[in-house]
């Protein structure tokens, strides 16, 4: 260590090289066959090691990974002669139990955090599936995955461009079945029912929209835009949760007025009148909107003529 803290150098006297170049060569057979001449070239260019090994070391270390509870086979002269991993103790392997933790801990991080952590978080998972060939772990993500159907580099440039709030064109697949081209100031990738939407302001409908991510087809542009946003018509509503429900959350257009002992006053605004009605609907009986009026009655009317459909116009 005073060797190390005076120099800051990792030498001979640093470390045991026999432990050393047993776990190099343990690493180099996980990642794939290798033969003794490109072990001996991979150690050569070591920063550390910066030599070759004879073959009777070689056997040495081999030797010592078998001891250690690795099985290690070596593939005929006709297939290269190279040595390979067949097993070994420090083999990761998740019951059944775990793997339904695994899941569990998925769905709560999907309503706690943002979805680039939900997404890096995912992809671990994934590549720990599949490191461990664990089929059941990747199974059981594909199901609750709300990435499901979404190739990864759409959902990458999607969250790139949400940072940078690009505009962005795209071209969208509605639920009718036709194509549409649709030009998106972005703001941000978030979760509703279950599934991943994109949010940002339309430029053809001049409000603030949302789509379904897995109707997205391709993307066509990404651009910093130069329409000026701030001019657009807002719409301010106020309303009031009583009871909270469990889930509930501040979206980023909202903000808390008031705080009582088993209520809250909340204000939200945003140029689309419909993510509005949305907002206030999704909370059904918690939820009454206090202001403005106008709102307030389309609210009431909308929930008249859903009872209306209910009782088939009956009392």
């Amino acid at each position: 260590m005073k060797e190390f803290k005076k120099s800051n150098i990792v030498t001979y006297n640093l470390m045991s090289f026999t432990g050393f170049k047993s776990l190099m060569l343990f690493a180099l057979l996980l990642e794939s066959p290798k033969s003794y001449k490109e072990i001996c070239e991979f150690f050569k260019k070591h920063e550390y090691i910066k030599e070759e090994i004879s073959i009777d070391t070689f056997r040495v270390y081999i030797t010592s990974l078998k001891r250690s509870g690795c099985i290690i086979q070596r593939t005929s002269s006709k297939e290269g002669s190279k040595y390979y991993i067949v097993s070994h103790p420090f083999e990761l392997k998740l019951s059944e139990e775990q793997v339904k933790s695994i899941a569990k801990v998925y769905r709560i991080i999907q309503k706690t955090v943002d979805i680039k952590g939900l997404y890096i978080y995912e992809k671990f998972i994934k590549r720990l599936a599949k490191k461990i060939k664990n089929e059941e772990l990747t199974d059981t993500i594909n199901k609750i995955s709300i990435f499901r159907g979404v190739e990864d580099n759409l959902v990458e440039d999607l969250l790139e461009a949400a940072d940078l709030r690009q505009q962005v064109t795209f071209l969208y697949k509605s639920p009718r079945g036709k194509e549409l081209e649709i030009t998106l100031i972005l703001d941000k990738l978030g979760i509703s029912s279950g599934k991943l939407y994109v949010y940002g302001t339309d430029i053809n409908l001049s409000q603030y929209a949302y789509y379904l991510v897995s109707r997205i087809v391709k993307i066509l542009s990404r651009e910093t835009s130069s329409v000026d946003i701030s001019q657009l018509s807002t719409y301010k509503v106020k309303y009031i949760l009583k009871s909270l429900p469990a889930e509930f959350k501040l979206s980023h257009d909202e903000k808390i007025l008031e705080i009582g002992e088993d209520y809250l006053v909340v204000e939200m605004v945003s140029s689309n009148k419909f993510i509005l009605k949305q907002r206030v609907m999704s909370y059904g009986k918690y939820c009454t909107v206090l202001e403005p009026s106008d709102f307030r009655e389309d609210i009431i009317q909308t929930l008249k003529r859903m009872r209306e459909g209910y009782l088939d116009g009956k009392n």
